[in-house]
């Protein structure tokens, strides 16, 4: 995947983590799913790159917190407002241009 391609999923997911926001219960969901489907492209572009434990570390990351604001588990006590700064957080870090090797 080129720079470029991976840039445009990061801005997708940005998009689809602001749009949670104030989304229901069932537009979250979806929202969730668009983003695992997002992160299953970035986990592939990963194998390109050296390091892609870490990467795959925080693609997980964005994942969890995804899924706790989608209310997949229920157990987890941040509020929703934390699990989308996680999210964000997650989506910095793999902006960040060594993450792919840039």
């Amino acid at each position: 995947m080129m720079a470029q391609d991976i840039h445009a999923v990061l801005n997708g997911l940005t998009l689809l983590v602001e749009d949670t926001k104030g989304a229901s219960q069932l537009d979250a969901m979806r929202n969730y799913a668009a983003i695992m489907a997002l992160c299953a492209d970035l986990r592939k572009a990963a194998a390109e790159y050296d390091g892609t434990w870490n990467i795959t570390m925080i693609i997980g990351e964005l994942e969890n917190h995804m899924a706790g604001v989608a209310g997949l588990f229920p157990t987890w006590d941040l509020p929703r407002d934390q699990h989308l700064t996680g999210a964000h957080a997650a989506i910095s870090k793999l902006a960040m241009g060594t993450c792919f090797g840039e």
